[in-house]
């Protein structure tokens, strides 16, 4: 059994266990615990802008216990816990990152900033007011969503291009592929065709422009491509659309 900690300063990573996935963010501290120490625990990093800076504590349970007398309890199941980094937190990562005594303290220093992890992390504070940071990860996938959706609506004439609308709302590209599709059931290219076609349906009713102009409006350089896209979208063609709307 062992109990890992990862103080996470800049860029996106996912960790998987057998019973536990934690998705890490910037600033973020996870905790985690495997059982078998055996089970097999991957780690990928996701590809963005930023370097991926971390810093990773393991420790046996029998480890922990010596050091506490047994005076902690390590729950008996694989578990996890993420939350945003606080000013603490920072500074021991920035301690850790520049170790501020000579090479010959080395083993005695890095002996203490462990107990001190160890201690801050291990036992409950009556006065925590920090919030469990599963809240702020859900509000924080719902702004990436929430704003790549919006930036998308308002580039319907380009192609989709994933690389930059996730550097436009600040994570990695594959991160926020599949961001999108937990949080709404649907690709972000089923997104643009619904926009897409949600705005040629709207040109084509105020009858200003024909079915070729709606469809470069909108991002189809091909009338066959837009005339598909339209009939998945609204179980018709353009031109029968046309035909309705005259009758």
């Amino acid at each position: 059994m062992s109990l890992h900690f990862i103080l996470n300063q800049s860029g996106e990573g996912v960790i998987i266990g057998p019973t536990a996935r934690l998705t890490l963010l910037p600033q973020s501290l996870a905790i985690f615990q495997t059982v078998d120490d055996r089970a097999e625990v991957t780690a990928t990093r996701f590809v963005g802008n930023e370097v991926h800076r971390f810093l990773v504590l393991s420790l046996s349970a029998d480890t922990v216990a010596r050091i506490f007398r047994g005076g902690v309890v390590i729950p008996g199941k694989n578990y996890g816990l993420l939350r945003r980094w606080t000013e603490r937190e920072r500074l021991l990562y920035e301690d850790m990152q520049n170790v501020p005594v000579p090479e010959a303290a080395y083993p005695a220093w890095f002996q203490a900033k462990v107990l001190e992890i160890l201690s801050l992390h291990l036992f409950h504070h009556k006065n925590e007011t920090q919030p469990l940071f599963c809240t702020e990860i859900k509000n924080l996938v719902h702004r990436h969503v929430r704003d790549a959706l919006q930036l998308l609506r308002g580039r319907l004439d380009l192609p989709l291009d994933l690389s930059q609308l996730a550097s436009d709302v600040g994570c990695a590209p594959h991160y926020l592929s599949r961001l999108v599709s937990q949080e709404t059931s649907k690709p972000l290219s089923l997104h643009l065709r619904e926009m897409r076609i949600e705005k040629a349906v709207e040109l084509l009713a105020g009858n200003r422009l024909n079915v070729t102009e709606v469809a470069l409006q909108v991002g189809y350089s091909s009338l066959s491509h837009f005339s598909k896209a339209f009939a998945l979208e609204k179980g018709m063609t353009p031109s029968d659309f046309l035909k309705r709307q005259r009758l």
